[in-house]
């Protein structure tokens, strides 16, 4: 597989955690890759905070269960979560049919200068190169 081949939308950010990011105002919306996918396999279930709760960016705020893997969901900024997209919750195989349209989360942004700390679409093709190298 190579890094530069991958779909990954040029108006969207990303972070280390394989998880794209879309900043509207003062708000993201966020979830999982199509290489995060593939990483993890189809999803199974997916755990997220109630609206209302405080998450720090970088911070753990939910758990993710897929066919080849169980683990954390990340905060790609700090914040307070306004939405959670209940539909996703209800039937996690969604974001294995289309990862672009089904974000986890919004997040009311708390520290803006967070964003700078993302990827963009160049930068995670980049990154993605050295990290497959690493783990070949």
């Amino acid at each position: 597989m190579n890094a530069n081949t991958l779909n990954f939308p040029e108006e969207l950010l990303y972070d280390t955690h394989y998880q794209w990011i879309k900043k509207a105002g003062n708000k993201i919306l966020f979830g999982l890759t199509p290489y995060g996918l593939e990483i993890t396999g189809d999803v199974l279930y997916l755990s997220l905070p109630p609206v209302g709760t405080e998450v720090d960016g970088g911070g753990t705020c939910g758990s993710l269960e897929a066919g080849k893997w169980v683990g954390r969901v990340y905060a790609p900024v700090s914040g307070k979560v306004t939405t959670v997209n209940e539909a996703v919750l209800c039937s996690p195989a969604l974001i294995s049919r289309s990862p672009y349209s089904c974000w986890f989360a919004e997040i009311e942004i708390s520290r803006p200068e967070e964003l700078g700390e993302l990827m963009s679409a160049a930068d995670l093709r980049s990154w993605l190169a050295e990290d497959m190298k690493a783990n070949a």
